[in-house]
């Protein structure tokens, strides 16, 4: 066998045990602060968002979702660059390549949706189902209660399309994602496997 082979042979089962292993990047009271934040804006926008301006609200949420993001994956971040070693930063390249496409189309369905007042109210719902998505797309390397968290997101998101509000509020967006994300603080925190040794 030569060097290159057993190197090649090394990376399959280094990327065998990055799918088996949970993934540590996310820091529970960052989850939590972002869901505290959600709830937060939920309860501001009444002051922030004039009534029956739907750019307005996708503004505000936009800003609040991008907060929220670099809080969110700052932890991340940062655990990557400056304290995970090679087989740790494999993982976390797996996880963000696994939920940012679903980042990104909820961005490229914002910019669409906001072009046309009607479809505003939609968002939320959307916004939620791909949220939710993303966190499916990333259970196996989560602890088993987030998949069924995602699973929550999408239903939600489901029945805010159904439900449909002409204007939407902001517990439409903050309550669905501040609840979940302090939920998945709840579920990471309470997980003997998200823990380090």
């Amino acid at each position: 066998m030569e060097v290159r082979d057993a190197l090649d042979q090394l990376d399959r089962i280094h990327d065998q045990l990055t799918k088996s292993e949970v993934y540590r990047g996310f820091r529970v009271p960052t989850v939590a602060m972002v869901g505290a934040l959600g709830l937060l804006a939920a309860v501001g926008q009444r002051w922030v968002v004039p009534g029956g301006e739907p750019r307005a609200f996708v503004w505000y949420w936009s800003i609040v979702g991008g907060i929220g993001t670099l809080l969110g994956f700052g932890a991340a971040i940062r655990s990557y660059l400056f304290r995970e070693d090679d087989f740790e930063r494999r993982r976390t390249r797996r996880v963000m390549g696994q939920f940012l496409p679903c980042v990104l189309a909820g961005a490229l369905l914002t910019v669409a949706f906001a072009r046309t007042d009607g479809f505003v109210p939609l968002l939320p719902g959307m916004w939620a189902i791909v949220f939710g998505l993303g966190v499916v797309s990333v259970r196996p390397h989560l602890p088993r209660a987030v998949g069924l968290i995602g699973i929550v997101y999408v239903l939600m998101g489901g029945l805010l399309l159904a439900w449909l509000p002409p204007e939407p509020s902001g517990w439409c967006v903050g309550g669905v994602f501040g609840i979940g994300h302090l939920v998945t603080a709840l579920a990471l925190q309470s997980t003997k496997e998200y823990h380090d040794d």
